[in-house]
């Protein structure tokens, strides 16, 4: 078992012994190897926004630094951590820079055997963390999200215990969804999501070729499986209803 904790914080702080306090349990259950990715330590340059990724896939990204490594060593892991403080409602900027990287996997998902685990801690905001960090990675599946209130003065001893507690529900939880691999039924969302992007890359093929390689590569999901015929049904007619608006509002060419 392969675990890779992908770390946004600038410096070693409360999210950090978080993510320590799961890897401990996570050995202790059996797993085998614990990678840390401490984005201020990475060279992952700021993304600028060229549109190359979407266009004509992620290996034509100008910018050459270690991307590709990230992506090869969490396609070799097992479960993924995103960690991330709350500055003001949101993920730090590293970790913001490293949903933009990566946000052409959110077209063309790849990370259908990753279990990932959101781990966000902060004030009033960890919810709005939490939400940042779900969109990511796409094709992954979401076991948890598990926020920390984390203030720069002590916690209580009783909260304290309370985030022991915490911590070991989600590395049981991370550790389970791995070794059972059980694949939750193909959900509606998902369907439709599939279906909006096939649609749209039939219509903007000369826009984002790589897109319409991809799906046309595959006819009812992202990877072979069985899918309900009803909601596959459905998911096609909501898409066709999401795209005519899309397309009142963007010329596609």
């Amino acid at each position: 078992m392969i675990i890779t904790a992908i770390m946004g914080s600038p410096h070693k702080g409360k999210g950090y012994k978080i993510v320590q306090g799961i890897e401990h349990e996570l050995r202790m259950k059996g797993a085998d190897e614990f990678n840390y990715i401490f984005l201020n330590e990475t060279d992952l340059k700021l993304c600028t926004g060229c549109f190359s990724c979407f266009k004509n896939g992620e290996n034509t990204c100008p910018l050459k630094d270690d991307r590709e490594r990230i992506e090869d060593l969490i396609l070799k892991s097992d479960g993924v951590i995103l960690s991330s403080p709350g500055y003001v409602w949101n993920v730090s900027a590293l970790m913001k820079n490293f949903l933009d990287r990566f946000a052409y996997s959110l077209h063309r998902p790849k990370f259908f055997n990753q279990k990932v685990l959101l781990v966000a801690n902060g004030g009033s905001g960890v919810d709005d963390v939490l939400k940042s960090l779900s969109k990511t990675l796409g094709g992954s599946t979401i076991i948890g999200r598990f926020g920390i209130i984390a203030t720069p003065w002590e916690s209580t001893e009783k909260y304290n215990d309370q985030v022991q507690r915490e911590i070991k529900k989600y590395a049981d939880l991370l550790y389970d969804s791995i070794v059972t691999k059980r694949n939750k039924s193909i959900s509606l969302e998902n369907l439709i999501w599939f279906s909006i992007f096939k649609k749209m890359s039939s219509i903007s093929k000369e826009t984002l070729p790589k897109d319409y390689e991809y799906y046309s590569a595959r006819n009812n999901y992202f990877y072979e499986t069985r899918v309900n015929v009803i909601k596959s049904l459905l998911a096609g007619i909501i898409a066709e209803f999401g795209v005519l608006t899309m397309k009142r509002k963007i010329i596609f060419r």
